[in-house]
C-alpha cells in the first residue's frame, strides 16, 4: 500500500453532468475527508453508464487507496454503480438478507405494494461489509479489491452523511487508514489585500508543508487558514502557534483576531466600552468612512455623524477650516487635515473625529499627485495627529483603500489611548 493514504471521490448519476443537479456530495466529502487528514487528490464525475462507470472504476483502483462512491444505488434500471463494480472486482451480487427484511416490512407497513425492482437496493457484493442505513433503503457497502478500500454510498445526501458518519468513518478507525488529523486555525486581517498579504508571506508560502498556509479573500478582509496534520490537538496547537507567531511578526498591523470582527465593529466596541462618542469629515472619501461605520449594528451608540466636505467652500463655512490655512497650505493639506478633524470635533460636540483629504483623481491638487491623502484625528483629551498616505491604484481604489486605512489607524488610536 502507498505510504501516504490517498482518497478519491466519485459521483454517479447522468442528471449531475447536466446541470441539472449540484454535486453537493463530493464537496461534503472532500471537506469531511480533509477534517479526517485524508488527501484527497482526484474527484470524478460519470453518468449512467456502465461502461464509463467500469473505466473510471477501473482508473481510480490503479492511483487511490480508498474510493467513495455516491450515487446509482437505487432502484430503476439505470443504477448501474453495482453491477459496474462487479465487473471491475469480478465477483457476484448477493442479497443481503437484512436489508430485504427492512425493505419489505416498509412497504407492509403502509399497505402499498413492493414492485420487483425493489429488491435491487438489497444487493451487495459477495464478501462485502454491509451498513445498514437507518435514514433510507439502499444500504453502504464495503469492499476491499487487492489494496484498495471501495466504499459505495446512496446519492441521496442525507442517507449519504449518515451513512459517511455511522458507517464508513468507524470503518476506517477499523483499518488504520485514520491515523492523523487535521486541525485548522483561522487569522483574519482588516486593511490590506490578499496579493498585499502574500507579497508580505511569499517565502513561508513556498516552503509550507506542515501546518499549509492558505490567503483568503473576503469581502473587506483577508482571511489565513492555517492547517496542521497531527496525531494530537496538543502536537497541531504547537505548530499552528509557531507559524502564525512568524505570520503576525510581519502583518500583526492588520490582524483583527481568530475570529472575523470587522474593525468597524471593535471601532464601536471600543468607544462603547470607554463611553465615548466620534464624528468625521470626509472629502476624499466622500463619507465612506460614514458608510462602514454605520453598517455595524450599535453605531449610533457612539457615531454622531458626518460631514462631507468636499470642496473648499464647505470645509471654510460649514466645518470653520480657516481661509488662511486654504489658501497657504491647500485642502490636500496636514494643516487642513487637522483642522477639518478639530473643526468637526466640536461641531459635533464628540469626544473624538476623524478627517479624511487627498487626491483620487489623475491631476495634482495644491502639489500633491493621485495617491497622496491625509488623515487626522482629534481628540478633546490630546494633541490632534496625521498621518500621510502615498497610495498605488485607479480612483476608486484609492478612496476604498483610505477608508481602510483609516479604520485601522483610528481602532489603534483609541487602544493606545484608551485602553479598556
Amino acid at each position: 500500500m502507498r505510504t501516504e493514504k490517498t482518497c478519491e471521490i466519485i459521483s454517479v448519476g447522468t442528471e449531475l453532468l447536466l446541470g441539472q443537479i449540484d454535486d453537493t456530495n463530493a464537496t461534503w466529502l472532500s471537506e469531511k475527508m480533509a477534517t479526517l487528514g485524508l488527501n484527497v487528490y482526484h474527484r470524478q464525475t460519470i453518468g449512467d453508464n456502465r461502461k464509463r462507470l467500469y473505466e473510471a472504476f477501473k482508473l481510480a483502483q490503479s492511483r487511490s487507496d480508498l474510493v467513495i462512491v455516491t450515487g446509482g444505488l437505487g432502484p430503476t434500471d439505470d443504477d448501474l454503480t453495482r453491477d459496474a463494480a462487479c465487473d471491475l472486482f469480478g465477483c457476484k451480487l448477493e442479497t443481503d438478507l437484512a436489508t430485504m427484511k427492512k425493505i419489505e416490512a416498509y412497504y407492509e407497513k403502509r399497505g402499498m405494494n413492493m414492485t420487483e425492482n425493489n429488491r435491487k437496493q438489497a444487493l451487495s457484493f459477495t464478501g462485502a461489509t454491509v451498513f445498514e442505513n437507518e435514514v433510507g433503503m439502499a444500504p453502504g457497502l464495503c469492499y476491499q479489491f487487492d489494496e484498495t478500500v471501495w466504499y459505495f454510498l446512496p446519492g441521496v445526501p442525507t442517507e449519504m452523511k449518515w451513512l459517511v458518519d455511522h458507517g464508513l468513518i468507524p470503518d476506517l478507525y477499523g483499518r488504520d487508514f485514520l491515523q492523523y488529523q487535521l486541525y485548522s486555525r483561522e487569522l483574519h486581517f482588516q486593511g490590506i489585500g490578499e496579493s498585499a498579504i502574500e507579497h508580505e508571506l511569499i517565502d513561508l508560502i513556498r516552503k509550507q508543508s506542515n501546518p499549509t498556509i492558505a490567503p483568503l479573500a473576503g469581502d473587506g478582509h483577508v482571511t489565513i487558514r492555517l492547517t496542521a496534520k497531527s496525531v494530537s490537538k496538543k502536537e497541531a496547537d504547537q505548530l499552528l502557534d509557531r507559524i502564525q507567531e512568524q505570520i503576525l511578526s510581519r502583518v500583526s498591523t492588520y490582524y483583527v483576531g481568530d475570529r472575523p470582527n470587522t474593525l468597524e465593529k471593535q471601532i464601536i466596541e471600543n468607544l462603547r466600552d470607554n463611553n465615548l462618542t466620534f464624528s468625521t469629515c470626509e472629502s476624499i472619501t466622500g463619507g465612506l468612512f460614514a458608510s462602514q461605520i454605520v453598517s455595524e449594528p450599535g453605531a449610533s451608540d457612539v457615531f454622531h455623524g458626518s460631514i462631507v466636505s468636499y470642496t473648499n467652500a464647505i470645509k471654510e463655512n460649514i466645518v470653520g477650516v480657516p481661509r488662511e490655512i486654504l489658501d497657504r497650505n491647500g485642502a490636500v493639506s496636514e494643516e487642513c487635515a487637522r483642522s477639518m478633524a478639530e473643526k468637526t470635533r466640536v461641531l459635533m460636540n464628540t469626544d473624538l473625529a476623524i478627517s479624511f483629504t487627498g487626491v483620487a483623481g489623475d491631476q495634482s491638487i495644491d502639489g500633491h499627485s493621485s495617491g497622496t491623502v491625509f488623515i487626522a484625528i482629534a481628540s478633546k483629551e490630546s494633541s490632534t495627529i496625521c498621518e500621510k498616505l502615498s497610495l498605488i491604484g485607479k480612483r476608486n481604489e484609492i478612496r476604498n483603500q483610505a477608508t481602510k486605512r483609516g479604520l485601522k489607524l483610528f481602532l489603534n488610536y483609541i487602544k493606545n489611548n484608551y485602553p479598556v
